[in-house]
């Protein structure tokens, strides 16, 4: 990805045909992830044809955390999918392949669905000790 492709908001209820437009017109599925704030999750869609991306970026709230599948439009999404249920506890309904939330084996179950505390202040990168 490079500077000139930014994420682009996508309401929830755009999520499936926004899918199904790219596939029409010869998109492919490129990644879904995911990444926990502290009132909702984000999840993030990249589709790419001809070597340029278009990145979406959809928010779900945590009390009710649900994104309809895009299984059924490109297949590889199931294994996405199934990863943001292991480790957020997203409802995926229509998922293709559904493995029950045993996709993924971490130590914690629904590793990343806990609190978010937003830490203030700068962070410093260092390197061997040292501050870069």
């Amino acid at each position: 990805m490079s500077l000139g492709e930014p994420f682009e908001d996508l309401e929830l209820d755009q999520w499936v045909t926004t899918a199904v437009r790219h596939q029409s017109e010869g998109f492919r599925l490129v990644q879904m992830t995911g990444t926990a704030r502290a009132d909702h999750f984000e999840i993030m869609v990249s589709y790419d044809k001809d070597y340029r991306c278009v990145n979406y970026r959809t928010r779900i709230p945590r009390d009710h955390p649900e994104l309809p599948s895009l299984s059924a439009i490109f297949p590889a999404a199931f294994t996405y999918e199934n990863e943001l249920k292991d480790l957020f506890g997203v409802v995926v309904p229509g998922l293709t392949l559904d493995y029950g939330g045993n996709f993924l084996r971490t130590k914690t179950k629904i590793a990343f669905s806990g609190e978010v505390v937003v830490k203030k202040g700068a962070a410093t990168a260092t390197k061997a000790g040292q501050e870069v």
